[in-house]
């Protein structure tokens, strides 16, 4: 075993339901023999801390292993005072937390497990070559548009004096009991004709109380005009939240299992089979060796249906009795729950839709685009507006003003944000860094003689170079890593902006000198030309998808940029991004206020006009060809020099 291979097989943080169901999988797979187990779990799972219902075909029960857990199960489900409908081939079934944590434990006995019993921190590599991680999950929250509610129950195990149940069928939702502002319902579970678990249970933002709940439980059972003795008492909270989770750095071998893992679903809090089926497909994955996990997912459809009924019960609560009643009155429960299962397909959807209150909901989805828009606007960058803005300049033939904006962009911060290069590099900054000009003068110097002798040479340079910086820029503020990902990223910029102007391009080439042959002549034409969008393919595929609103966003100013000659085009990403995100990086680095950096920077940036001015005085033929050459000059050494900023650590 080398050094750097981990010391464990499998890793659990929490030994709750989801991964217990993962390690019963990996038992049932062989997948557990003479591998090493740690398990981190502050406090040894016991007792019944809590109960798991949900609904399944029996033989995929049995095939789980999980039928000699099950401490019961119902064949037909009621809602209200409707008649009690058959699940159709599946079956209602409780099961007791203390028989899945006996079993997980017994079945830990059986193999090499060390048990830490403390909180592990963060998310350390090397841990094990698989981790499942069960900690509770966070949710990326837009204030606008998600919501976040609770479902919140408490109930009572009761024995009753009269046989007042029925075993064969459970009560799934009774909205009978008072509402007092909420979307609330009592939830009853009979194992026997004299005992049954009764919980009112509570959709909203303010939990029920045990005061509030143990009423309605009295006088459910006053009604029935029967004594009782209290066997039991069962208290919980389930989250219930459109939001996603947060985006989180983890390792490859690193899985969020049950909530933290998306399998809990918002709108009812069943997680049970969602955390089974997950289970099984990582397993599966596992088997096959497969480079990359596979997960159990939900469609997308269905988070919209579950963001437009949470957003529902938040700002009316009053209507869940309704939506609920409606729902099971008209529609078999089966499909119901199929529905519940995202098993449904979409004209069924529409179906059971059609049974709805639908001003209510076409209320919910036009709150629900209205927020989704204003979100868009608020996480916007400045070079998605000032794209905007210029492609509106462009529109009325005011380029003038997209030149006023360009070149006060160029002095605010273009200029400026290169002109800082000597805080992080000079020592001494009370002493003029006579050194670090002349070597800064030095490496600026050798480019424009490169460009005089080795034109072609020096522009593959200088893409090359400002490809790199472009991709490092950009993905140092992102929070990636930067390497070949981020130099393909740099390429890929550079490609849209001169690709989509090839025109214009082809122009100032042959003014720095080079004379692009017909044959490699190519163009992105936006309006005519497809090759565009299999790039943006193409790149998506290659990044992370956590990562693709970034990348998103920034594709739409550079096509956004398509439509504008090539000079805005290009300033508005070398400007209002690069630039941006580069200043943004010295900020955080130095620690300076803006105007301070601003202050810092004027001298050099200063010298970098008058050093501009005095090489257009120089130069016979001015032209936005020999302007570029200039600036590749100077942006050569403020490449090299940023390059080790980012290598540096915070």
């Amino acid at each position: 075993m080398s050094l750097q291979e981990p010391l464990y097989d499998y890793a659990f943080i929490g030994m709750g339901c989801a991964n217990s169901l993962i390690l019963l999988e990996l038992e049932r797979a062989g997948l557990l023999s003479q591998k090493r187990i740690l398990v981190y779990e502050p406090e040894q799972k016991k007792g019944n801390d809590r109960t798991f219902c949900f609904w399944l075909e029996p033989n995929i029960l049995q095939d789980a292993g999980l039928d000699q857990l099950v401490s019961y199960s119902w064949s037909k489900v009621k809602c209200n005072e409707e008649a009690p409908q058959f699940l159709a081939g599946k079956r209602y079934y409780y099961l007791r937390a203390e028989a899945l944590y006996a079993h997980t434990s017994a079945l830990l006995a059986q193999h090499q497990v060390s048990v830490r019993k403390e909180v592990l921190e963060g998310s350390p590599s090397g841990l094990a070559h698989f981790v499942f991680d069960s900690r509770p999950p966070q949710f990326e929250l837009d204030a606008r548009n998600e919501v976040q509610i609770s479902q919140s129950f408490y109930g009572w195990l009761v024995q009753t004096k009269a046989p007042i149940f029925d075993p064969e069928v459970f009560t799934m939702m009774d909205f009978s009991i008072p509402q007092n502002g909420h979307t609330q319902f009592l939830y009853v579970l009979p194992f026997n004709a004299q005992q049954a678990l009764i919980e009112p249970t509570r959709f909203g933002e303010v939990l029920i109380s045990e005061k509030e709940a143990t009423h309605v439980i009295e006088k459910f059972l006053e009604e029935r005009n029967t004594q009782f003795e209290i066997l039991e008492k069962e208290q919980g909270c389930i989250p219930m939240c459109s939001g996603v989770l947060q985006n989180e750095e983890l390792p490859k071998n690193w899985f969020r299992t049950g909530a933290g893992g998306g399998q809990l679903k918002p709108s009812t809090g069943y997680s049970f089979v969602r955390s089974l089926t997950d289970a099984q497909q990582i397993v599966k994955s596992l088997i096959l060796n497969e480079a990359k996990v596979k997960r159990r997912k939900s469609p997308q459809r269905f988070a919209y249906y579950d963001r437009l009924l949470l957003k529902i019960i938040a700002q009316n609560p009053e209507r869940g009795k309704q939506i609920f009643t409606k729902l099971f009155q008209h529609n078999a429960a089966a499909k119901v729950l199929n529905f519940l299962d995202e098993k449904s397909t979409l004209l069924q959807e529409l179906r059971l839709m059609s049974t709805l209150p639908i001003l209510l909901f076409l209320n919910a989805a036009i709150l629900d685009a209205k927020g989704k828009f204003h979100h868009f606007l608020e996480k916007r960058s400045v070079a998605f507006y000032m794209s905007c803005i210029l492609l509106g300049f462009q529109y009325f033939q005011l380029g003038i003003l997209s030149n006023i904006i360009m070149i006060f962009g160029l002095l605010s911060i273009g200029l400026p944000h290169g002109a800082l290069d000597h805080l992080y590099s000079v020592s001494n900054r009370h002493r003029i860094p006579w050194r670090f000009i002349g070597v800064y003068l030095g490496l600026g110097l050798l480019l424009l003689v490169v460009w005089y002798f080795l034109p072609y040479l020096a522009l593959f340079i200088f893409l090359a170079y400002t490809a790199w910086h472009f991709g490092q820029a950009d993905f140092e503020i992102w929070k990636l890593r930067s390497g070949v990902r981020s130099f393909l990223w740099g390429i890929f910029v550079l490609l849209l902006i001169l690709g989509s102007h090839g025109v214009e391009t082809t122009q100032i080439l042959s003014e720095m000198g080079i004379e692009i042959p017909n044959q490699l002549y190519f163009s992105f034409d936006i309006g005519q030309n497809t090759t565009w969008l299999l790039f943006v393919l193409g790149l998506l595929w290659l990044f992370n998808t956590r990562f693709s609103s970034r990348i998103m966003e920034t594709l739409i100013v550079l096509i956004l940029g398509a439509w504008l000659p090539l000079l805005p085009a290009f300033a508005c990403y070398f400007v209002f991004q690069h630039s941006l995100h580069g200043w943004q990086h010295l900020r955080q680095k130095m620690n300076l206020s803006h105007q301070n950096m601003w202050l810092q920077a004027l001298p050099f940036t200063l010298g970098a006009l008058v050093l501009f001015g005095a090489y257009l005085y120089l130069t016979q033929e001015p032209n936005w060809g020999r302007v570029f050459i200039f600036l590749s000059a100077l942006s050569f050494p403020h490449v090299c020099y940023m390059h080790k900023s980012y290598q540096k650590p915070q």
